[in-house]
């Protein structure tokens, strides 16, 4: 929220409160009623910019994911494909963190924060997005591996939803060869 938003809310909170408190605001005539004092009109509020619009989540894909790819990629060039990586052909690795976060003194920390999205997806038969992969960091979630909510979905073309294909201990029993980089594969670049 900008500046400028914060002010016109500010100004339109304070007005109401200001509205409303002399319309309830009546005398008393001591019989227990209230007699209501008239109203009085708050100045107009100065006209602020459209909010940017929400971002949301590709169908089928959970809503914390929304405008995943507008995040920080992890990963330079893709990633090609080998004989036994899933997750699609090329891929790419995002994360809704900051450089700044990950990288303080210009090399990755671990672990991530608690609350980190990390979504990869992976191309196949001309999707860039056939697949996608999601790790949620959530405190307390599950301690054993990471503290990691795994995911994956796919979609049967680029105008289809995604469909859950797979979670929990399939994703982990991967995973656990990338502890040394809290359970993430793709390290910042």
């Amino acid at each position: 929220m900008t500046t400028r938003t914060k002010m016109a809310a500010l100004i339109l909170v304070s007005a109401g409160l200001a509205v409303g408190a002399a319309a309830c605001g009546g005398g008393d005539d001591g019989s227990g009623a209230t007699t209501a004092e008239p109203a009085t009109t708050a100045a107009p509020a100065t006209t602020s910019p459209p909010p940017e619009p929400d971002r949301v989540a590709e169908p089928g894909l959970p809503a914390f994911t929304a405008g995943y790819q507008a995040g920080l990629k992890l990963n330079e060039e893709p990633i090609p494909p080998a004989a036994d990586a899933p997750h699609g052909e090329f891929k790419n690795v995002y994360v809704d963190q900051t450089r700044a976060t990950l990288a303080p003194d210009g090399t990755q920390v671990f672990p991530y924060p608690d609350g980190a999205v990390v979504v990869k997806d992976g191309s196949r038969d001309g999707d860039a997005a056939a697949v996608v992969a999601v790790m949620r960091k959530m405190a307390g979630a599950d301690p054993e591996h990471g503290d990691w909510i795994y995911e994956e979905f796919s979609r049967t073309s680029a105008d289809a939803d995604y469909t859950l294909l797979a979670e929990g201990a399939v994703c982990w029993g991967c995973h656990v060869g990338a502890t040394e980089t809290d359970w993430v594969f793709t390290t910042l670049e």
